[in-house]
């Protein structure tokens, strides 16, 4: 399976972002796209917010659909639905799954509980036999997120992100951490460059289910990089360490 990781600049404009992405589809062959945390607006829109949130139903949301066809999309977007939430759309030929960000920042540089409601259960979706869990960004902190996902069958764990520097050295030990705890693929995108009054590191990685490395994208600079990864190891992984299966699934009431 082929996996694109879009480490891409931000803009505050949804139709260049709209039409990089699409480019990005019909240029690369892979099977599962992936950009970052809110990708389709840019991350700090701050008072604009509300102008910019879409429902996922919405017509962008559709014409982009259109666009997939026998591959998966994944992106982050400002999602209106009575309250705006922190989304990521799961694009699969024409089907669209939504998760919302569970874990809403409000310290240091990060002020999402001013603009954002949370989510509030972790997202798996089934595309045609395999299942893909997606968190965002700061959810990544919290391992319960990533167990729950494990646990109700997915193979993959995207997460899409708006980092800063001050987070770097965390993120770079935690993704590894949830591909071990879990015996699943995690591949975490990052956006790289300045952004307003923040400096988004970059540095996407892919970690196999064993916790070794596939890919890791150079920091502060765009990347598009495709990795191929072998779905095999994840039953060698959970051969040789069942953590999954030694789970004390009545702790997740699953």
């Amino acid at each position: 399976m082929k996996i694109l990781t879009a480490q891409v600049y931000p803009e505050f404009d949804v139709e260049k972002n709209v039409q990089r992405m699409l480019d990005i589809l019909s240029k690369y062959q892979a099977d599962i796209y992936v950009f970052p945390e809110l990708y389709l607006t840019g991350y700090m829109l701050r008072d604009d917010l509300p102008a910019y949130a879409i429902n996922q139903d919405s017509s962008l949301i559709h014409e982009i659909a259109e666009h997939v066809h026998g591959k998966t999309l994944i992106f982050g977007f400002p999602e209106t639905d009575k309250f705006i939430y922190n989304s990521a759309a799961i694009i699969h030929n024409g089907n669209v799954c939504v998760a919302r960000k569970i874990y809403l920042p409000n310290f240091g540089p990060f002020e999402e509980k001013l603009y954002f409601k949370e989510g509030f259960s972790p997202v798996t979706c089934e595309l045609e036999g395999i299942k893909i869990g997606v968190q965002i960004c700061y959810d990544a902190f919290f391992p319960e997120i990533a167990k729950i996902q494990a646990l109700s069958g997915a193979d993959i764990i995207v997460n899409i992100s708006a980092s800063p520097i001050t987070s770097r050295a965390m993120f770079e030990k935690i993704i590894p951490a949830r591909a071990i705890e879990n015996t699943v693929f995690m591949i975490y995108v990052n956006w790289a460059g300045l952004q307003r009054t923040m400096e988004f590191w970059g540095g996407s990685m892919i970690y196999t289910p064993r916790g070794n490395e596939l890919y890791k994208a150079p920091y502060f600079k765009e990347d598009i990089h495709i990795t191929t990864i072998d779905l095999n190891e994840l039953k060698i992984a959970r051969t040789l360490r069942p953590t999954l299966r030694d789970t004390k699934k009545e702790f997740y009431n699953i």
